[in-house]
Parts: structure tokens; sequence; C-alpha cells
């Protein structure tokens, strides 16, 4: 018989650091049973498994390549035989690969809508059906202002964060008879090492201080930070957030507010 915990489910697809490691501490924090989900990387999932028991929070973790269907069918498994299933779902696991697009490569293209769209799809598709079962649920896709505006020398990655928001805002029509909210949470660059390998490759082709100039034309002056995006997914995840669904927000410290390009050749 499948265990039933007397507290709510998530998963965190990539929680093992950085944005996902932010949203599953403060998942769970407020008494959510957070499972993460991480690739490669044992030992920083270990960690954020450590950090959450450390303040008293409740979760597990689990390997996974979300781009494998048989590696999502596997975790899903394990989750619906040990938990039942989920009823928080936060598809933040994802890649991103710096590239002018004539020198963008069919695999590192493939690899990246595989990663970040079609997993994503995998692992909402696999998991979706306890939430209809139970008339209640949250899902949550990560996507980027990249997915919104477009990101220069970022083709597959913002293909494929655009194509997250169509994703979430279609299925959010279908399941909210359902009661299940489906919204998008889109960051700007954070302090994170994706972010920063992202300025490394500008400065390396010929851009000077782009990330310093990026920010100079940010208002607020600053980039947003992976607590802020964090709270964000915890209030869409809420009851009181039971109105709000097929909704994209940023949260980039007004970096979407800004005119024309961000970086300035050396």
């Amino acid at each position: 018989m499948t265990p039933v915990l007397d507290m709510k489910v998530a998963l965190v697809t990539g929680g093992d650091r950085g944005i996902g490691r932010a949203i599953a501490l403060r998942l769970s924090s407020q008494d959510i049973f957070t499972i993460i989900s991480y690739r490669k990387r044992e030992d920083e999932a270990k960690l954020t498994l450590e950090l959450i028991k450390s303040k008293n929070g409740k979760g597990d973790m689990i390997r996974a390549d979300i781009s494998s269907k048989e590696d999502v069918e596997k975790m899903v498994d394990y989750i619906k035989s040990k938990y039942g299933g989920v009823d928080i779902l936060v598809n933040n696991a994802g890649v991103g690969f710096s590239s002018k697009f004539v020198d963008l490569t069919y695999d590192s293209w493939f690899k990246q809508i595989q990663t970040n769209l079609t997993g994503s799809y995998y692992v909402t598709k696999m998991l979706i059906d306890n939430m209809i079962n139970k008339k209640w649920g949250r899902i949550i896709f990560m996507s980027s202002i990249a997915g919104i505006y477009g990101a220069e020398y970022l083709i597959a990655y913002s293909a494929a964060k655009a194509g997250l928001i169509g994703l979430a805002k279609s299925l959010a029509i279908e399941m909210a008879k359902y009661n299940i909210t489906v919204n998008v949470v889109a960051p700007g660059f954070i302090e994170t090492k994706l972010g920063k390998s992202y300025f490394e490759w500008l400065d390396s082709i010929g851009y000077k201080d782009s990330e310093k100039n990026y920010i100079s034309l940010i208002p607020s002056n600053r980039l947003a930070s992976e607590d802020e995006v964090s709270s964000v997914v915890s209030f869409l995840v809420s009851e009181e957030a039971s109105g709000i669904t097929g909704q994209v927000i940023t949260v980039d410290a007004g970096a979407s507010l800004m005119p024309g390009s961000v970086y300035k050749r050396a």
C-alpha cells in the first residue's frame, strides 16, 4: 500500500543547486515534503537535502536526467511507489549553452530543447494524474526573460524557454477545472554559475565587462536574487494564489524594462 504523508509533496527538478536549491529550501520550510531531482551532482543534491533537514524540513532526493524518458519513468515510479505522487511540481531543471547561431550545432540545439522543454513535458505528463485525481495541484515552469524577449547568443535556450510559456498557458486552460494552477516564473540573469558563464563567454568573444554593463542598464542597478525567485514560487504554490493561473511572472530587478541592447562592445 502506498504510504500517505500528512503533508503536501513537492518535486523540484534540478533542485541540487542555484535557483532549484533556493526553491527547495523555501518549500520545505513551509511544511511541504520536498523531493529534489538531480542529474549528476550527487554531492550538491546531498548538501541541499542536508540543508532541508537542518532546518527541520523533510525531503528526499533522486537522480534523473529529465531529457531521458526512461529516467523520468524510473523517477516517477519511485515517487509514486513511495509517496503516492506529488501535489506541487516545479519544473526547474534546464541547460543553456552560449553560441553564435552560425556555430550552433544540431547536438547543442537538440540537447537544450530536449532538456528544457521536452524534459519538462515528460515530468509533468507523468505526474499530473495524481493532481487530477485529488482535484488540486500546482505546477510551475521555470522559464526566463530570454524566453519572452530573446537573448543574444542563446538561441536554443530562448526557444526552449519560450516553448515552456506556450505549454504552460495551454495547460492552464485545460487543468483549471481540476483546481490545478499552472504558472511560469521567468527570472532574469541571476548570480548563479549559469549566469556567470554567459557573461564570461561574452567577454571571451569581444565584449568588455558585459556583466557590469548589463547591470548598469538595469533600473535597480543589480541582478535579482535566487531568494527573490523562490519567494515568488512559494506564493504561486500556496492556497492564496488559487486565482492565479496561466500567468508569466518575471523576477529580474527590472532588467526587462531596459531599452535596446544590454551589451557594449569593446
